[in-house]
């Protein structure tokens, strides 16, 4: 095993060690992969930037990822093959700033504390990944055999499942996995929000900066955000496409915009964020009430959504009992107690 290798499976068994991520950096750089390597040390210096500096860091990121450079990060590969990378834990502002076009009312800026890390599906959860643990295949694509012929529908996002269907693939994912140390869950709107702007602030609507345009992800690309004439002649994919094909953010996640949305563990209330001090560290959402819950949540904007859909901020209630053609899911995990290795 080389010394990157060696300090990946350190930073899995130890993901919050500082120590090793200053390593992991000093290896790449040792081994020629410098723009890998400034890419991991912007990453782990951001929360600690403030002002203008923090602006020309995040302002860096972004041109490193649209350049081609791809994150180094740990990585875990379950007994299904799903690969998890780690999200650290952090303060961020969730929601959007009154300037940002086409903003909602439900997205008020707040301040957030996520007090642990997770590790987070590196994509949404594939057709053949809910099959092996479910046994089914509820997607709606695979039936569209004008569209379906040729594509690995097996890589493509599972879609037409209900939340519920989703949180019960996540409680029989964690039977299976039990042995190996590790429970899955559904991400709170929170957790998926903070890990979709992977550390990028909220001056930008996507972890990919100001804009969403053709080649960036898979959504209705004749609407780009903002609305421009640059992208009319782009031709939408019009359905999902197989994970992975569009770039990630600065944490290793790939297709946090567009795609399919996604759903999070939250009920929708709109009015949940503007509730106080009570929703700043580790928000779980709110209770359920007739009144005030407006279905579960989703997140993310999919193949059928404009650019303004796909925003970072963007909350949208859906009913839990129902499957969508445009809707899927991504899991979390957390090692359980008492298991401190893979």
């Amino acid at each position: 095993m080389n010394v990157r290798d060696t300090l990946l499976q350190a930073l899995i068994a130890e993901p919050d060690d500082a120590t090793a991520w200053l390593a992991l950096a000093d290896c790449l750089e040792e081994e020629g992969h410098l723009p890998q390597a400034e890419l991991l040390r912007l990453s782990r210096q951001l929360p600690g930037l403030k002002g203008a500096a923090r602006r020309t860091a995040e302002d860096r990121v972004i041109a490193l990822l649209a350049s081609g450079v791809r994150p180094v990060v740990p990585e875990i590969v379950n007994s299904i093959g799903m690969r998890l990378v780690y999200i650290p834990p952090g303060t961020f502002r969730m929601g959007s700033p009154t300037r940002e076009s086409r903003r909602m009312d439900d997205e008020p800026l707040h301040t957030v504390r996520l007090t642990k890390g997770f590790w987070m599906g590196r994509f949404p959860v594939t057709q053949g990944e809910y099959r092996a643990v479910t046994r089914l295949k509820p997607a709606l694509f695979n039936r569209r055999r004008d569209s379906a012929a040729g594509i690995d529908l097996a890589r493509c996002p599972v879609e037409n499942v209900s939340w519920n269907d989703a949180l019960a693939f996540t409680l029989r994912l964690s039977a299976r996995e039990e042995k190996h140390g590790w429970d899955y869950d559904l991400p709170t709107e929170a957790q998926w929000e903070y890990a979709c702007r992977g550390g990028i602030g909220t001056r930008y609507p996507f972890h990919f900066g100001a804009t969403l345009r053709h080649g960036q992800a898979n959504f209705a690309s004749t609407y780009p955000f903002p609305p421009t004439e640059e992208d009319l002649d782009a031709t939408p994919l019009g359905h999902p496409c197989p994970v992975g094909q569009y770039p990630p953010n600065v944490w290793g996640l790939h297709d946090m915009h567009g795609n399919v949305d996604e759903w999070c563990h939250d009920w929708y209330d709109p009015d949940y964020y503007t509730q106080g001090p009570g929703v700043g560290v580790d928000p779980s959402g709110p209770e359920y009430s007739p009144e005030h819950s407006q279905g579960r949540i989703l997140r993310g904007g999919s193949f059928r959504g404009q650019g303004e859909d796909c925003r970072a901020a963007v909350r949208i209630g859906y009913i839990p009992t129902e499957g969508f053609p445009h809707v899927g899911f991504r899991v979390i995990a957390r090692r359980l107690p008492g298991h401190s290795a893979v």
